[in-house]
């Protein structure tokens, strides 16, 4: 794939493929900030006419950003119809449109960030460039004039060309082409929408989309007719150096992206300043293995093994060859079955290998991973990362810098765990980290209900866990509160296993209480009767006597089988990923030091399988909590070690 050196880079803001001779933009929501008239003059006729009460969402208008001004217009018309039975006769529909076409045309729209240093730039290398909009040329004209850029370009093309349809028919990007004398190869076309994309990839260009109007990143990238996606025009800043690992600033359009450079700049205890603002992660490689390359070393090849979780890697680093690049080997693991696999904010594990890759071509070398662990993909993507780190590690001089970078960088706080009560009924505990703060509460008295929030980011699916967490505290036979707070976290798998893990905390307090005052069961399991062998799909068992274990096993599968058509990869439950849910179970475990197994007779859906998983979880752990004084003292943990 084509990397940094192969791509032209436009006031450090855009990059352009080799061969481009012609920008085509779009206007609104691309060179201009007109999203904020819209919201603000949309509302204020239709509350001028209607009464405050009467009210049109930001949102919806940002679905319709795109579309021309009598379209837009009908698409309100027909939520006002449909949301508040308002009806608009056409001479009040013609004066809304009329007076809203007369304010656009007399505002004066800001440039948004970085277009005008790109327009500048691309003048001075002769890049060619055309307006292709889905308003009238003549209103195009006036509100470039307007906005200060009316005399930079070569051509400027509306819908009202006679003959040609709207977007998102190619027709007015095809007629751009003709008259600026060049290729659609040759063309990027930069656009904020979906109905602008698909007329510039029909029109044969290379399409890039922008998040700067009405539609959000990942509808850009998953539409299939971006090339590329940009969530703003910023610069591109990437720099490290040894110091204080707890000095970084990592903005990627992808929080997992950045938890992948993240995990590099921690083991080789780096500062690091990134800002990137696309997807080409091939080209955020390069630069960083351009970096690391800068950095003294005392030796040219290096290995390591690396893990976190159940995620482990080998990976084996040369920069003595003369073919740059990477490889990724399989240790019983489909390759392609993995390289497919959703994590977290990125749709595939692609992402990961095209930063990989760059990473190798940066460092002029050739990198070798060969997977080891991936039973859950977000682990196995954090021990390759790791794993790089450490073998990095091993090959460069790193020694603290002087003076002091002048960067300001956020500094996390300190974590704190606290027990506000804790007995042999009840227990409350809050966990707070510079990311999040969630506080759990156990009574087993019944005197209080089950309460559940999570205020976290938009990227973090939470679904219907409260209804999974609901299901087991009343098989279990207590009350449970979960208050979680991460609006500065964007990791669905951290809130899900953080989730489990004080959960477990919280239980494991009330379990050493009941132990050493009442005694326990210690051990337990969802079968009740001899029919249950039988009659359900999968067993649960549990047991605060081992050590920390979790295991899943199929019966008359294979753990292969299990991984791909339960555990991995799955969404269910109003959006929960499947392997989230595996990370509560392995949290829960891990703070209740406790072992548990599930057994599969049967391989379930995973929709009706992991609600049973819950339930029978809770009917494991009314069985262990139950009070037996015959066990009355008996130290909890596999040789006490829970004292």
């Amino acid at each position: 794939m084509p990397f940094l050196p192969n791509k032209q880079l436009l006031a450090n803001r855009l990059l352009l493929p080799s061969g481009i001779k012609a920008i085509l933009w779009d206007m609104d929501g691309v060179l201009i900030d007109s999203l904020g008239l819209d919201i603000k003059v949309c509302n204020q006729l239709i509350g001028d006419l209607f009464g405050e009460s009467v009210h049109i969402p930001d949102e919806f208008i940002r679905s319709i950003f795109a579309l021309h001004p009598p379209a837009f217009w009908q698409r309100i018309f027909d939520y006002l119809r449909e949301n508040h039975q308002v009806h608009c006769d056409s001479a009040v529909q013609d004066k809304m449109l009329q007076t809203y076409e007369t304010l656009r045309l007399e505002a004066t729209f800001d440039l948004l960030l970085g277009i005008q240093e790109i327009l500048e730039d691309a003048h001075s290398l002769n890049i060619k460039m055309a307006v292709v909009s889905n308003n009238l040329t003549r209103d195009v004209l006036t509100i470039l004039q307007h906005a200060g850029i009316g005399n930079t370009f070569d051509l400027v093309v509306g819908n009202d060309i006679k003959g040609f349809q709207k977007k998102p028919a190619p027709d007015c990007y095809r007629y751009a082409i003709e008259q600026l004398g060049v290729a659609a190869t040759e063309c990027l076309v930069v656009e904020d929408s979906l109905l602008g994309l698909e007329a510039g990839f029909r029109a044969g260009c290379h399409t890039v989309g922008v998040t700067t109007g009405g539609t959000r990143f990942d509808t850009l990238t998953e539409c299939g007719m971006a090339n590329h996606v940009y969530t703003a025009f910023t610069p591109l800043e990437l720099s490290i150096f040894p110091g204080d690992i707890r000095k970084k600033r990592i903005i990627t359009p992808n929080d997992f992206i950045s938890h992948m450079v993240e995990h590099i700049a921690w083991r080789l205890g780096l500062e690091i300043h990134l800002e990137w603002n696309n997807d080409q992660w091939g080209e955020l490689g390069w630069m960083l293995g351009l970096r690391l390359a800068a950095i003294p070393r005392h030796a040219e090849r290096a290995a390591a093994l690396g893990m976190i979780d159940d995620g482990s890697a080998e990976i084996l680093i040369d920069l003595t060859t003369d073919h740059p690049g990477a490889t990724l080997l399989p240790s019983g693991v489909d390759l392609e079955w993995f390289l497919n696999l959703r994590c977290e904010q990125a749709a595939s594990g692609r992402p990961m290998w095209e930063l990989m890759t760059g990473i190798a071509q940066g460092l002029g070398g050739y990198i070798e991973v060969r997977l080891c662990g991936a039973e859950d993909p977000h682990h196995a993507w954090e021990g390759i990362f790791r794993t790089l780190g450490i073998a990095l590690q091993r090959m460069l001089v790193l020694v603290p810098p002087t003076p002091k970078s002048q960067i300001q960088f956020i500094l996390p706080t300190t974590g704190r765990f606290t027990l506000e009560e804790t007995s042999a009924t009840r227990c409350k505990a809050i966990r707070a980290t510079a990311e999040s703060e969630l506080l759990v509460t156990v009574d087993f008295s019944g005197q209080f209900g089950h309460h559940f929030t999570f205020d976290v980011a938009e990227s973090i699916r939470v679904g219907s866990l409260p209804n999974l967490l609901e299901s087991l505290a009343d098989a279990a036979g207590f009350s449970l509160q979960v208050e979680c707070h991460a609006l500065a976290l964007s990791s669905s798998h951290v809130v899900l296993e953080d989730t489990g893990l004080l959960l477990g905390r919280v239980l494991l307090e009330i379990l050493k209480v009941r132990m050493e005052e009442t005694g326990v069961n210690g051990a337990g399991s969802s079968i009740r009767h001899p029919e249950d062998l039988e009659r359900f799909p999968l067993r649960v068992g549990l047991s605060v006597e081992g050590r920390k274990f979790l295991s899943l096993i199929p019966l008359n599968d294979s753990q292969e089988t299990l991984r791909k058509r339960f555990l991995v990869g799955h969404d269910v439950l109003h959006g929960i990923r499947s392997e989230d849910l595996d990370d509560f179970l392995d949290g829960l475990v891990g703070g209740l030091s406790a072992s548990l197994v599930i057994h599969f007779q049967t391989i379930p859906s995973p929709e009706s399988g992991w609600p049973m998983i819950f339930n029978h979880l809770g009917l494991a752990l009314q069985e262990t909590f139950a009070i037996n004084p015959l066990r009355k003292g008996m130290p909890p943990g596999v040789k006490a070690t829970l004292l």
